[in-house]
């Protein structure tokens, strides 16, 4: 007769008892980079030096600090926070120009919009959204990208 322990419990997987977690469920969020920004004061763009002079520093981060803390589907629907546009706008309703260093740089599903409502309701801050991250491109103190039509 053969030593045989008894065996151990059966080795084969139990039901699975958590819900498994869908991408579709998932909140997307939102990244920064300011890998393409013109920090510069060329018309009508401003610096970040120029918005520093005006006490509008601490709107960009509190924007920022919100917007990476909300679902992008949120902030585009409740709030209205941000707001894209798809191509590049055209010049009858923006007077921004393409930055040179984007013209071959820019890839399709590319959205471009703005960051609204930055410590007022004419202040913006223009980019585009690829993938979950929005490259800051221009700061806009006077609404001049995307103008809206009155």
């Amino acid at each position: 007769m053969t030593n045989r322990r008894s065996p151990l419990k059966s080795t084969s997987r139990g039901k699975e008892t958590r819900t498994p977690k869908s991408f579709a469920d998932q909140a997307s969020y939102m990244s920064i980079s300011f890998l393409y920004f013109q920090n510069n004061d060329t018309s009508p763009a401003q610096s970040l030096n120029t918005w520093n002079v005006e006490n509008r520093l601490l709107d960009i981060l509190n924007t920022l600090h919100y917007v990476t803390s909300n679902d992008i589907t949120q902030l585009q629907s409740t709030n209205r926070k941000l707001t894209l546009y798809g191509n590049f706008p055209e010049k009858s309703v923006n007077e921004f120009s393409l930055p040179s260093s984007l013209e071959n740089s820019m890839k399709e599903g590319d959205k471009w919009g703005v960051l609204r409502k930055i410590g007022g309701q004419k202040p913006r801050i223009a980019g585009f959204l690829r993938d979950n991250i929005f490259y800051i491109v221009y700061l806009d103190k006077d609404h001049k990208f995307y103008k809206s039509q009155k």
